[in-house]
């Protein structure tokens, strides 16, 4: 699939997110979170809520990192699925809300 750089650039609006990645290693950053969520159990990944400041510490001890990360994390995810919740199914048909993003979308965008 390519970088995670080339990846935000076929994505609407990843331009503002690459600008956020600037200074760190997106690649290093991708392995330290898929670290922390191979540290949750499979109820904590389904159900992110029930990570308190117990489970936040035995994670971070399992995957190397800090409590601090483990927050980062959960705030991304929240974060990414508000922005899933955009573009998902909407009423106007199949493509949700991706024509708010266009103008209003149809034939001419």
């Amino acid at each position: 699939m390519g970088s995670l750089e080339g990846m935000l650039d076929m994505v609407p609006g990843g331009g503002a997110l690459k600008g956020q990645l600037a200074g760190a290693d997106p690649e290093r950053e991708m392995k330290r979170m898929e670290a922390i969520i191979l540290s949750m159990t499979p109820k904590e990944r389904a159900n992110p809520q029930l990570i308190d400041g117990a489970r936040k510490r035995r994670i971070a001890r399992g995957s190397g990192v800090q409590p601090a990360d483990i927050n980062r994390l959960l705030k991304a995810r929240e974060a990414m699925q508000k922005l899933a919740k955009q573009f998902g199914p909407g009423r106007k048909g199949k493509l949700g809300g991706l024509p708010r993003m266009y103008g209003q979308g149809g034939a001419g965008w």
